[in-house]
């Protein structure tokens, strides 16, 4: 099976692809009932199956016969490392039933949701998992004891894999593009080379967790990562690219992805980049099943319960839907007009999107075309406004052909510079452009912390020495110029013709919330043809 990484948060431009020791607690709670009554156990066989029978016991008053001080303390500072659980909905999920050779099947049970990101503070695992020494590599149970002298809880532990496979395990890039042998995906060959893809990173995390007792399962099937291109929709036939984990916690099953946690590949420079990504644990299955869909032995409807849904999604809605990048799930944005990831268009397209959130986020967008492997960018081909509280963007492409669209978004209020998070990805099809001149405006900061609209020009490219007319709503702007006009406010609207210079000249609009001749921000940018 090939492996695909985690689409790199930069656009391409070229195309490229619980075998732990069972242990059976000694330590009982006894009932305060004195009656007899029938009660399950459980029975360890020799093949290491479980299965439960049903014997006689009676509820005497056992406090005098237990020592609780030890399992008293450990509870208490467990507890310690939990906040309450919010309210959450229930629903139909899997659970275990190990079978005589050790692998994991399905059966449904009720399960109630919660946040566990939000409940658990990951801070000293993670800073310990970092800390670990090169000695623990050569095997599974040193890491796990290692891990273990800091918490024995199944999910601080199972985190503590997470983030030592993000430190220590390198992406083998050489290998998955041909460049070299590929390095072994077997969990004990990773530990001690440092180095695999996607394989290898689910077959550490599997065997660490087995060590520890607790159960996993490593999946395999489809992702829209590295080279998936949603013009080319996956089938049954189609060979699986990637691999993944689920672990239960507690009796309920969670998805994480250690590899995509720990970077991406750059498809630009055909590298790993290195980037810790804690979306990737514990993951809203409804989110993780935007990128994620398992298919395992050809069988489906097995499958298809690994995406741990009430009602799991079909290939052709995977297929279909738009993939959420992990920063549109932190934005709370929707793909609102347009849920599909490819669709086909004439001349113009107008997108809507929206935030579920308190705070207005602003997109960008950029538009690259496609010619056999490379992808070509159109300079002034989108153009993006708000307007109430959904953030449009108008597509306007040169030409008929095979487009990749990619939009980024961030919080209006971050004044961060660094790169604007990449939220989706779209492949649009244009069959036919009646104005292959046009261009729009290039739209700067300003014109979306100000929350303007422009509502004429809408072309970036204005015909020489004419008098055209200008109109912009700038709620919270007290002067708006365009060159050195002023343009008439009329509430929020301000408006106003403007002759234009000979051709080859920059045509610039500014603003401002103070004083008329005090300082001015950039709104937009025209030029003269």
């Amino acid at each position: 099976m090939g492996c695909s990484a985690s689409q790199p948060e930069t656009v391409s431009r070229k195309q490229n692809n619980i075998n732990s020791d069972e242990k059976v607690s000694k330590m009982r709670c006894p009932s305060p009932k004195t009656d007899t009554e029938n009660v399950p156990v459980t029975v360890v066989n020799k093949n290491q199956s479980v299965t439960m029978a049903s014997v006689k016991r009676s509820h005497s008053n056992l406090k005098e016969t237990y020592n609780y001080q030890k399992i008293d303390q450990h509870a208490r500072e467990v507890s310690k490392m939990r906040c309450p659980s919010p309210k959450t909905d229930t629903e139909n999920v899997p659970v275990t039933v190990v079978n005589k050779n050790q692998s994991v099947t399905m059966a449904s049970v009720k399960r109630s949701h919660s946040n566990l990101k939000e409940t658990y503070n990951y801070q000293k695992i993670d800073q310990h998992a970092r800390k670990a020494p090169n000695s623990v590599k050569n095997s599974a149970e040193e890491l796990v004891k290692y891990m273990s002298t800091v918490s024995k809880d199944p999910r601080m532990l199972a985190r503590g894999f997470f983030v030592w496979s993000s430190e220590n395990i390198k992406y083998d890039v050489e290998g998955f593009f041909g460049r070299a042998t590929k390095a072994p995906n077997d969990a004990e060959s990773v530990m001690k080379n440092g180095r695999s893809v996607c394989e290898g990173y689910a077959s550490v995390f599997e065997l660490l967790c087995r060590k520890a007792g607790i159960p996993v399962k490593k999946i395999s099937g489809f992702s829209k990562g590295y080279g998936y291109s949603a013009a080319k929709p996956l089938t049954l036939s189609t060979s699986t690219d990637h691999a993944w984990n689920a672990v239960q916690l507690e009796g309920k099953w969670y998805l994480l992805d250690s590899t995509w946690g720990a970077g991406h590949l750059d498809s630009e420079t055909n590298s790993f980049k290195k980037k810790f990504d804690d979306f990737y644990f514990l993951t809203d299955p409804k989110q993780f099943v935007s990128a994620h869909f398992p298919y395992m032995d050809n069988n489906l409807e097995e499958s298809q319960k690994w995406q741990l849904l009430p009602k799991p999604l079909s290939l052709e809605e995977f297929n279909k839907n738009v993939e959420y990048k992990p920063e549109a799930f932190r934005l709370g944005v929707l793909a609102i007009s347009h849920p599909q990831a490819y669709f086909e268009m004439k001349n113009e397209v107008e997108m809507t999107f929206k935030s579920k959130g308190k705070e207005e986020i602003t997109i960008t967008a950029r538009l690259m075309l496609k010619e056999g492997n490379w992808l070509k960018e159109q300079r002034n081909t989108t153009f993006e406004y708000l307007e109430k509280g959904a953030n449009k963007l108008l597509v306007h492409p040169k030409s008929p052909g095979t487009y990749q669209l990619t939009i980024f978004g961030k919080l209006v209020s971050d004044d961060n510079n660094e790169k604007i998070p990449e939220i989706m990805e779209y492949i649009i099809k244009c069959t036919e452009v009646k104005d292959k001149d046009h261009e729009y405006p290039v739209a700067f900061g300003a014109a979306s912390t100000e929350r303007c609209i422009l509502h004429e020009p809408l072309r970036g490219n204005l015909p020489a020495n004419t008098q055209v007319q200008f109109r912009v709503s700038a709620p919270h702007l007290q002067h708006v110029m365009v060159e050195h006009t002023y343009l008439e406010k009329s509430g929020t609207m301000f408006t106003g013709n403007v002759t234009t210079h000979a051709p080859g000249y920059q045509v610039s609009m500014y603003g401002t919330r103070g004083e008329k001749h005090g300082r001015l921000d950039g709104l937009y940018k025209f030029h003269t043809v």
